[in-house]
């Protein structure tokens, strides 16, 4: 799972440039600005839960946004990455409101 969302090059430590992104549930094209929403289309409700696309993890309907952010969340030494555009950040609040405002 981690592979198929990273798109910081680990190996050499720099990000690559994208422009879309490969949906791991339907195989759609997706422009990587509404990459987050895009996986919160797919969620499955059960109830007052949603069932994540991407782990099928039950998650209160309430938490279930910031549930599917943090898949796009990378963690490399004392910075959090962006695995949507490779984009670091000091703090996991600035890179989720990155990823809210970028990428949703």
């Amino acid at each position: 799972m981690t592979t198929e969302l990273c798109f910081a090059c680990t190996d050499q430590g720099y990000a690559r440039p994208v422009t879309t992104v490969k949906c791991t549930v339907c195989r759609k094209e997706v422009s990587w600005r509404g990459v987050v929403s895009h996986y919160m289309e797919h969620g499955k409700k059960s109830g007052n839960d949603v069932v994540c696309p991407i782990c099928n993890t039950k998650v209160k309907s309430q938490e279930y946004r910031r549930h599917v952010r943090m898949h796009f969340v990378a963690r490399r030494d004392t910075s959090y990455i962006c695995n949507v555009c490779g984009r670091g950040f000091i703090t996991l609040r600035s890179l989720l409101v990155h990823i809210m405002k970028t990428h949703e």
